[in-house]
């Protein structure tokens, strides 16, 4: 057995049915061997960050590892946005990238490919290529354990040698869930026991330790008011009591309801610049309590008051035997306040659609059963606060590097992983014009997605930025092809959409979806995002 043969039996030994990539001469073997004798399926992208960035999507919605394939030299560094993208996204991958041969050297697409997936946070698994199948499985166990891409490097001339291949090695048996001290937890259950006005926040540890249920339950027993980070957008919406995201994307009631709190209490989130709105989220007296798996975790943004290291639900679970049980932050008025539809915006700008409108209008023509994926942009706060999904594992965020760009490959590979729902790809005119070829590679497959384009005509973020500096903001400013009529050209849907009347039709074009379909949908630079603005005064400081 050749090495790319036995690469390729191992990866089918891990489970994987799907790979997505851009064939070079550095998996030129490899793919068609997993295609024709191993029955994987392979999705083709049209450039290397495009298909690292379809795995990307596909892993975090099926919450399994993602795979990728790329050539090497510029192939790698084509992917290494993406690749970082997913890194800081927690996303578990596996990168099959080709290198140049150990024989030769001179060759164009030659380069030290180690230090450049370092750089990025990128792990490099080695492998015995005289027997890679446990270098192989080894790199599946790390992408999931560790929750990072991990990548493989594969010379050209190495991938053709000869090879035994050994039965795949036994895992070693799973640590159980890590406890707290009681010392720790008796510090936590003694600040929480004293708040009036307790509020709980989840963020993806606390989704990934499986701890909805026993949050659920502190927070009914101390009377705490529900929110969550981005990354876990809607993982308590059947909740009275739920705050949705909290943070720069939080609403105003939201985020006052927060500021009043005199404790918060977080569970498996990192309280980075976005979850704590910069630091200013939280009143100056409030205690806050930090749950996390991780040593490093609390104060590693915003100081905390107490640290509880352990397993989030086991946490959960162990705490509510130690508080009082009461009402808490849930009064009638509060309750009453909940109740209350939240207004984002009213559609007056004369220039173009309100986008919190159009994302309103969006969120309630879609079937339930749906996905959301999020490039980055100044609009991603729309879409992200006024359009649901069924669970956090139905929202994927591609704003980690803070790149525009990755949104539609993301939605592409959720799109693969979740045939049968509609999936959301929410862009900007910027971040899709970047990568306009990806449409082709959903036409091609046939895809049900929805393409919602935030088109202001201009790089929204550096426009509102250079307008708040009170500097020309013409470098910001583009003119825009008609989408709609561009992607027909590909053999997608296209619809023009100046205001929200212009939606009627799209609940019954949703029913009959069998294609990728763009909405065009022209909106007003007058709005600026509330996450924006309060970053910018925070940097002015």
């Amino acid at each position: 057995m050749k090495v790319y043969e036995a690469v390729a039996q191992a990866m089918v030994s891990e489970g994987v049915t799907t790979v997505f990539g851009l064939m070079g001469d550095g998996n030129l073997k490899i793919l068609p061997h997993l295609m024709t004798e191993l029955d994987v399926a392979f999705y083709s992208s049209r450039h290397e960050a495009g298909a690292v960035a379809m795995a990307d999507g596909y892993a975090r919605v099926t919450d399994d590892v993602g795979v990728c394939t790329f050539t090497q030299g510029p192939g790698l560094t084509n992917a290494m946005t993406a690749l970082v993208s997913a890194q800081r996204g927690r996303s578990p991958l596996v990168v099959l990238c080709g290198d140049t041969p150990t024989v030769v050297s001179g060759l164009p697409q030659d380069i030290d490919q180690r230090p450049i997936l370092a750089s990025g946070g990128i792990a490099v698994q080695e492998l015995d290529f005289d027997d890679p199948v446990p270098g192989v499985v080894n790199a599946f166990r790390r992408a999931r354990s560790e929750r990072r891409p991990v990548a493989l490097v594969l010379p050209t001339d190495l991938q053709e040698q000869e090879c035994e291949y050994s039965d795949v090695p036994a895992a070693n048996a799973p640590a159980g869930p890590r406890a707290p001290s009681a010392d720790e937890l008796a510090l936590a259950a003694e600040a929480i026991n004293q708040a009036e006005r307790p509020v709980v926040i989840a963020g993806q540890g606390a989704r990934l330790a499986g701890a909805r249920d026993a949050i659920i339950e502190l927070a009914d027993r101390t009377g705490a008011l529900l929110a969550t980070s981005l990354l876990t957008k809607s993982w308590f919406d059947d909740h009275p009591f739920d705050l949705g995201i909290a943070g720069g994307f939080s609403s105003d009631r939201t985020r006052a309801l927060i500021q009043d709190a005199d404790c918060v209490v977080v569970f498996g989130a990192s309280l980075n610049h976005f979850t704590s709105r910069g630091g200013t989220l939280f009143g100056s007296t409030a205690t806050i309590v930090h749950c996390d798996v991780a040593d490093d975790a609390a104060g590693r943004f915003t100081p905390v008051s107490h640290s509880v290291r352990g397993d989030a639900r086991v946490i959960a679970q162990q705490l509510v035997a130690q508080l009082d049980a009461r009402a808490g932050y849930r009064t009638a008025a509060v309750a009453a306040e909940l109740a209350e539809p939240v207004e984002l915006g009213d559609e007056s700008e004369p220039d173009g659609a309100d986008p919190r409108v159009i994302s309103q209008v969006i969120d309630g023509a879609l079937p339930r059963d749906r996905t959301l994926v999020i490039d980055a942009g100044h609009f991603v706060g729309f879409p992200s606060s006024a359009i649901s999904v069924p669970d956090p594992t139905r929202f994927v965020s591609t704003m980690g590097f803070g790149s525009i760009g990755l949104g539609l490959g993301a939605a592409i590979g959720a799109a693969i992983a979740r045939p049968d729902a509609v999936t959301v790809a929410a862009v900007g005119d910027g971040g899709l014009l970047m990568n306009l070829g990806e449409i082709d590679t959903a036409v091609r497959y046939g895809l049900r997605l929805l393409i919602v384009v935030y088109n202001d005509e201009a790089y929204g973020a550096e426009l509102h930025f250079l307008r708040m500096l009170g500097l020309d903001e013409a470098a910001s400013r583009f003119t825009v092809p008609p989408l709609e009529q561009l992607v027909q050209t590909i053999g997608a849907d296209g619809c023009d959409v100046r205001s929200a009347q212009d939606l009627e039709a799209l609940p019954s074009m949703l029913e009959n979806l069998s294609r990728p379909l763009l909405l065009n949908c022209h909106v007003t630079q007058n709005v600026r995002a509330g996450w924006l603005e309060e970053a910018f005064q925070r940097a002015a400081h």
